[in-house]
């Protein structure tokens, strides 16, 4: 069955939301065309780009997570390195490891630029700090002069997920009017973009959800633990809230128990929690189903 997944934004928590999508891929779901935010911009390129169950599973165990907080020298000085880089560049890590390894991966499909897709196959959200709005990669590029077409998937991606004080911003040159414009974390505009798919169209979301009875208390020392508990609030706030609208089409609850930003784990805990999404999502889709 063709249709559109949607992937919630959440951090290291796209391992579960890779192993739920591959539960469905396995379950007879095809995804031509996928929508996402943050972490779920990085597993909606993947599907979209040809990338199977078993891939998935493979990508996520290999990925360096650990190294994708690619800290610049100024942030590795101990105690006030965090808070220079901060103020230098408006983030701790640069995230162009993380753009360097989704060029590799949508590469080996043949990938490259949002050209190299359907039309309309990829749509990820991404925050325009500078305007003030979100906006949609790559179908608001020629609100700064740029080709679509022309436009880097993993780029797209990087920008999506660039988690504000986490990760330095992505600028890109409006050619309109010369400014830069600084791109950020989409789930600050539409964690969950269900807003992307069209009325009528079929389609199947992927949403994170607190496991029963947890709670994660957050210490703040100073600007840099108050800047990581804003941005983990706000990526795990919402998931707490009663759902107030349940008619929005099939949906796949994906419970994770990892903060967001952990990106310390390794490939057996980046498994584990992969395989635990993807139990979790056949049972529901066989309750469906039944």
């Amino acid at each position: 069955m063709d249709v559109t997944a949607v992937f919630e934004g959440g951090g290291v928590k796209g391992i579960a939301l890779a192993g739920a999508a591959a539960a469905a891929m396995d379950h007879g779901y095809r995804f031509p065309s996928a929508v996402g935010t943050s972490a779920g911009a990085l597993v909606a390129s993947l599907v979209v780009a040809g990338y199977d169950a078993a891939d998935l599973e493979r990508i996520v165990c290999e990925l360096p997570w650990s190294r994708f907080s690619d800290r610049r020298l100024a942030a590795r000085i101990p105690l006030i390195g965090p808070h220079i880089a901060m103020l230098a560049s408006g983030g701790v890590a640069r995230g162009e490891r993380l753009e360097r390894e989704m060029f590799r991966l949508l590469a080996n499909k043949g990938v490259r630029v949002f050209s190299d897709l359907n039309p309309g196959a990829l749509r990820v959200v991404a925050t325009d700090l500078i305007h003030g709005r979100g906006i949609v990669l790559p179908d608001d590029l020629p609100l700064f002069g740029i080709d679509p077409a022309r436009f880097p998937v993993a780029r797209a991606v990087r920008a999506s997920a660039a988690v504000p004080f986490v990760f330095e911003p992505v600028v890109i040159r409006s050619r309109l009017t010369g400014e830069d414009v600084k791109l950020v974390d989409g789930a600050l505009a539409a964690r969950f973009p269900l807003q992307l798919v069209t009325s009528g169209t079929p389609m199947l979301g992927f949403r994170l959800t607190p496991p029963d009875e947890t709670h994660e208390d957050h210490r703040i020392r100073g600007p840099i633990s108050l800047a990581r508990s804003v941005i983990a609030a706000g990526m795990t706030a919402r998931e707490s809230l009663p759902v107030l609208c349940r008619d929005i089409g099939s949906t796949i609850a994906v419970q994770v128990d990892r903060p967001a930003l952990d990106f310390d784990l390794n490939a057996d805990e980046a498994n584990a929690m992969f395989r635990e999404a993807y139990q979790s999502a056949v049972g529901q889709l066989e309750a469906v189903l039944l």
